[in-house]
């Protein structure tokens, strides 16, 4: 339910409408038009002053639905950059190549070593893929997808926050 403020016009001598609230009531307020002091009824005269009403949701500053859109967007946004962060990253090897670098410099035989990776780098036999490289490529191609579907939509966050905020700086203002 919402309530309604009144605010009340008192006259100046200058022509002009001030608008004063209950609050102010036996005190005095500065006229915006010709600066001239007023003294404000006591509260029991108020009836005798015009009054306008007005609704306290519109009043400025108020937030609308631009406003909200505005947010779910930059919250959307900085949600599917931080995901695609998360899982776009790379995953974990099939094979630890500290372990190979420990397995060479445990070697004692450099020529077996060269030989043997002469033969390797040589090598024309083709085999399939392991088990382990397998699940590996399917993860990578996987968490690819993932990562550039949430920058997608983080990109469509962005330009609705980017619109609904420029929307928002174009608007005419209320008076």
């Amino acid at each position: 339910m919402d309530r309604i403020k009144k605010s009340y016009l008192l006259p100046c001598s200058c022509s002009a409408d001030i608008e004063v609230v209950s609050g102010q009531a036996g005190g005095s307020v500065t006229c915006p038009a010709c600066g001239r002091q007023n003294d404000v009824p006591k509260l029991r005269d108020f009836e005798q002053l015009k009054t306008r009403s007005q609704s306290p949701g519109k009043a400025a500053g108020a937030w609308s639905t631009m406003h909200a859109l505005a947010l779910a967007g930059a919250a959307c946004a900085a949600i599917a950059f931080a995901a695609a962060a998360v899982v776009g990253s790379t995953p974990r090897a099939a094979f630890d190549p500290e372990r190979v670098r420990s397995d060479i410099l445990a070697s004692e035989d450099d020529a077996r070593l060269y030989h043997s990776l002469q033969e390797y780098a040589t090598a024309s036999v083709s085999r399939g893929a392991m088990r382990e490289e397998a699940d590996l490529q399917r993860r990578a191609i996987f968490a690819t997808g993932m990562a550039r579907t949430l920058q997608v939509l983080g990109g469509l966050g962005s330009v609705v926050a980017v619109a609904a905020g420029l929307m928002i700086l174009t608007a005419p203002k209320a008076k």
